[in-house]
């Protein structure tokens, strides 16, 4: 009998109350569980896995992510945000970002001032680090600190992380099932 996928979480509400369920060091736990399985290895499950989870997961049933960050801007994306605003980029700037220590520009608003009714009011001329978040497919996915910081926050990463720790925890010598039949409930 082919045990059936687990139970996805798909909005900030219900992965705050699986999160509620688990123990204070249980992030660490799957960190240093998964680490055992080397960062080459999780890599190459991310980008088999991850295009799979991000389908099953509906962002416009969560939108977290626009909820509560602050986006990191390009030059050109300051440009194009300007002009929806209609505004000089100068005056998009000053009135709509915040500059960081480093020189990085990020988008002042939480929740984002272009979300609308769950959904992105500019999705198709959206910030290039909103286009690319959960940012799952950049190298070294297990020691990057914001994967950790959105396993709390983003119904996909929380999914793909549960897959892959649920991997690690299979036979390693029998071919794995998990991540077949994804769906999204």
């Amino acid at each position: 009998m082919e045990t059936p996928p687990r139970a996805w979480v798909s909005n900030a509400e219900e992965l705050r109350a699986e999160l509620a369920n688990r123990g204070q060091g249980f992030v660490k736990e799957v960190k240093n569980q998964l680490r055992k399985r080397g960062s080459e290895h999780i890599d190459a499950r991310v980008g088999a896995l991850g295009p799979q989870v991000e389908a099953a997961v509906d962002c416009t049933r969560c939108a977290a992510c626009c909820k509560v960050l602050e986006p990191e801007l390009s030059h050109e994306d300051v440009q194009r945000l300007a002009e929806i605003q209609s505004q000089s980029a100068a005056e998009f700037t000053q009135l709509s970002t915040e500059t960081s220590n480093s020189g990085k520009v990020f988008l002042k608003a939480s929740p984002c001032r272009f979300l609308k009714a769950g959904s992105c009011s500019i999705y198709a001329s959206r910030p290039e680090s909103c286009a690319d978040f959960p940012h799952l497919y950049r190298p070294y996915f297990l020691f990057r600190r914001l994967i950790w910081e959105h396993y709390s926050l983003c119904p996909i990463v929380f999914n793909l992380v549960e897959l892959l720790r649920d991997e690690s925890t299979a036979d390693p010598n029998s071919p794995s099932d998990i991540g077949k039949g994804l769906c999204s409930t």
